[in-house]
């Protein structure tokens, strides 16, 4: 039997490299896809198990039918982890051109274009195509709008993705995971910068390693979606109930966190 190939881009690092360690884990073959090409190739020898590295920018669209390729090379292409993404803080009305245009570029496009990709490839062999969400999809996120709003597109997209899929009959099964705020470089490297106080203002950062193996548990699940932590989905859902007040409490999570980051 051939072997079975997973393919998670912008996994050089953080919870993109901790997926594809789970995955080589499980006895999948994983490609590992970087922008920094450099740092796919290390997190590949990191993960062993006959992983391998390759550069990727994921606004190419044309770069993930080159990826699905080299995947259905070395076997079936079975998962497709659209994990790539940029994070930029502030107000929105006050953030460069170029920071939204990268954030929705990176965020959005790359990842329809990955699942576009994906789809394409694995067809009536079947598979798992699963998105890298945030909570921020489900909530405000002031300091973080734009962002957001991409998290936001990121699981609109991929619920309907499901409902085209079954429509279609095709058994590809489309996830997204929402994960709370994460101990990776993406927020440790903006402990200073007010515009993602927000950030810090929660409980401890998860680490990558719980969400990856949230992500494979959302792999093998009926849920189109998952939050982690799951309480943290439900807080996030209470602010609709009561807008105005769930900004509030926002305002008064901003202050906190603004207050941590002084203190570090």
């Amino acid at each position: 039997m051939s072997a079975t190939v997973a393919v998670v881009t912008g996994a050089g690092r953080g919870i993109g490299l901790a997926i594809a360690k789970a995955l080589a884990a499980q006895g999948h073959r994983v490609l590992i896809t970087d922008v920094d090409g450099d740092a796919a190739q290390r997190a590949a020898e990191t993960v062993g198990r006959g992983a391998w590295g390759m550069a990727q920018d994921v606004r190419d669209v044309a770069g993930h039918q080159a990826v699905a390729a080299a995947a259905a090379e070395q076997g079936r292409l079975a998962v497709w982890v659209n994990n790539a993404g940029v994070l930029h803080a502030g107000n929105s009305w006050e953030q460069p051109t170029e920071h939204v245009v990268q954030t929705l570029d990176v965020n959005v496009r790359g990842m329809m274009a990955g699942c576009m990709a994906a789809v394409n490839a694995m067809g009536a062999g079947g598979g798992v195509v699963l998105n890298i969400a945030s909570i921020s999809a489900l909530t405000p996120v002031p300091g973080l709008a734009v962002y957001a709003a991409s998290k936001a597109a990121v699981l609109s997209y991929t619920t309907s993705l499901q409902g085209e899929l079954r429509s279609a009959g095709l058994p590809i099964r489309a996830r997204a995971l929402c994960p709370d705020v994460v101990n990776t470089e993406m927020v440790t490297s903006r402990a200073h910068d007010p515009g993602a106080a927000l950030l810090f203002s929660g409980p401890k950062p998860l680490a990558a390693e719980d969400i990856a193996r949230a992500a494979l548990e959302l792999i093998d699940s009926h849920q189109i979606f998952r939050v982690v932590p799951r309480w943290r989905g439900l807080i996030a859902r209470a602010s609709d109930v009561v807008p105005a007040a769930g900004l509030r409490a926002l305002a008064l999570m901003r202050t906190l966190g603004l207050r941590r980051q002084r203190s570090r």
